[in-house]
């Protein structure tokens, strides 16, 4: 498994998973398939070139199978903050401590990252496995937002956490 961070040469292998993780797993994210659908390629090659966000995948055999993003805010009062964001790890690839490793790097880049003190992340409230994992690598919940998704008629809350580091 080879584990590194993500280019605008990767956008083609990012979309299509991000388009599988829409699809499969809906209410782990806030962005909709048919809107990410709609977007362009380079549209995804932009976002992987932001300086202000860093996106780390997991490859087997030069197939991306897990990916998670780092993404700093801006301002002069909050860079000091950033948020975990767009976690998805393929359905063969979980249960592999894959996820764990690919945190791992993440949260190494994080340290190194000059002011940052400071992650945070958004998980629906009824996914337990997914608040377990981030619990386990020091995350702390902080407070609940009701109804942070809706689709059609059915609400998702999400649980907010953060990490100090």
């Amino acid at each position: 498994m080879e584990f590194r961070r993500l280019t605008q040469d990767d956008a083609d292998q990012y979309r299509e998973l991000r388009l599988t993780a829409l699809q499969t797993d809906a209410d782990a994210f806030s962005t909709d398939f048919n809107e990410a659908n709609a977007r362009p390629v380079s549209a995804t090659a932009k976002n992987l070139a932001n300086p202000s966000a860093v996106t780390f995948g997991a490859y087997d055999d030069g197939r991306l199978l897990a990916v998670m993003t780092l993404l700093r805010l801006s301002g002069k009062k909050t860079s000091h903050r950033a948020e975990v964001l767009a976690v998805y790890a393929a359905e063969e690839a979980r249960g592999t401590g894959v996820a764990s490793k690919l945190l791992d790097h993440l949260l190494a880049f994080a340290v190194d990252w000059e002011g940052l003190e400071q992650l945070e992340l958004a998980v629906n409230s009824a996914n337990p496995r997914a608040v377990r994992f981030y619990e386990r690598s020091g995350f702390e919940r902080i407070g609940t937002t009701p109804n942070a998704q809706k689709a059609g008629s059915r609400y998702v809350d999400e649980l907010l956490m953060v990490k100090k580091l």
